[in-house]
């Protein structure tokens, strides 16, 4: 799969740890370790003519995936980005508003 090399796991990119392991946003730690030993026998460093950068941005996907805890807060911030494309998407182009609603801004000056 070629188009790997553009995707890049990072917290400005819109790629998830979940697309790049190319599993649905409800899976299993037993979906996640058989997506990332396939994508591993592919991209490994040892298997292809890769320079290994796929396999660490790879490898760091499922790190974060596979542990409970790091998944937690990745999800969450997950729904936080969310919230806020989808508040910025209402908005002016450019700024981001946040959705929530605080008694500070319903009041009427």
């Amino acid at each position: 799969y070629s188009a790997a090399s553009s995707l890049r796991f990072s917290p400005g990119n819109s790629f998830t740890a979940k697309t790049l392991l190319k599993v649905n946003e409800t899976a299993s730690l037993t979906e996640i370790k058989t997506a990332y030993r396939s994508l591993a026998k592919v991209y490994h460093p040892d298997a292809s003519e890769s320079d290994g950068r796929d396999f660490m941005e790879i490898h760091k996907a499922y790190a974060t995936l596979a542990d409970p805890t790091t998944r937690a807060i990745y999800d969450s911030t997950l729904v936080t980005r969310r919230r806020r494309v989808h508040a910025g998407a209402m908005g002016r182009a450019g700024r981001v508003y946040t959705t929530t609603r605080r008694w500070e801004t319903d009041q009427c000056w």
